[in-house]
């Protein structure tokens, strides 16, 4: 005979679930998809509730995504592993390993000591594509493209990145950048990942400056920000 606790407990976790998921709907217009083999959906949910909720609404709604998918196939959370989530036409896919075994890379950090999550700056970074793709790529329209010479074919001057670290799949940048770019005032990029392409510059910036870490984007791509994002914050 099983303990009428256990359904008391069992009902509690549904119902706090089933609370999430309708929060994430109504201010969001976000559905949950949870793939096989995820545990522990309350404490999930709850998490992406806190990420997004200091978020105006209507930004996260603008940015075309409409659900998002919690993954536990997608392997272990590791620093250069590409696989910490993704986005795929109006879905923003998560690894769930990225909230079981969360890292806090130095990186995610701006000089004044303040910083942001591993899960946070994934589901942010892949709304980033979202509203991109969503706003007819921006990231591979002149403006953006001009804020670190961002080319599809090798000129002189220009490169791309290469990751090549131990036990992580070697990881070469589609595009080329300006790496002088750096050295001028105001430009930059908001860490290594970001100099692979101008979608992930794009997704990347907008996620440290969705995030409130705006000091962590370089000056020109901040104001470019400003001028996009900034009347959602009025």
């Amino acid at each position: 005979m099983i303990p009428i606790t256990f359904y008391i407990k069992k009902i509690s976790i549904e119902a706090n679930v089933g609370h999430f998921e309708s929060k994430l709907k109504e201010k969001f217009g976000l559905n949950i998809s949870i793939k096989s083999d995820v545990y522990e959906v309350n404490c999930l949910l709850r998490q992406i509730y806190n990420i997004l909720n200091p978020i105006p609404p209507d930004l996260i709604k603008d940015c075309g995504a409409k659900t998002i998918i919690l993954r536990n196939d997608l392997g272990k959370n590791k620093p250069y592993y590409p696989n910490h989530g993704y986005f795929m036409g109006n879905q923003v896919a998560l690894n769930v390993d990225i909230f079981y075994n969360p890292d806090l890379p130095d990186d995610f950090f701006d000089h004044h000591g303040y910083f942001v999550t591993r899960p946070q700056q994934t589901l942010i970074h892949e709304l980033g594509h979202s509203y991109d793709q969503h706003h007819n790529d921006l990231s591979l329209q002149k403006n953006w493209l001009s804020l670190s010479d961002w080319s599809e074919n090798f000129k002189p001057g220009l490169k791309r990145l290469i990751i090549d670290e131990k036990e992580a799949p070697k990881i070469v940048g589609e595009w080329f950048y300006n790496p002088e770019i750096e050295k001028e005032p105001g430009g930059g990029f908001t860490r290594f990942y970001a100099k692979r392409n101008p979608w992930d510059d794009f997704a990347d910036s907008f996620a440290f400056y969705v995030a409130d870490l705006k000091d962590k984007v370089p000056q020109r791509k901040k104001t470019y920000l400003d001028n996009l994002l900034g009347y959602y914050y009025v």
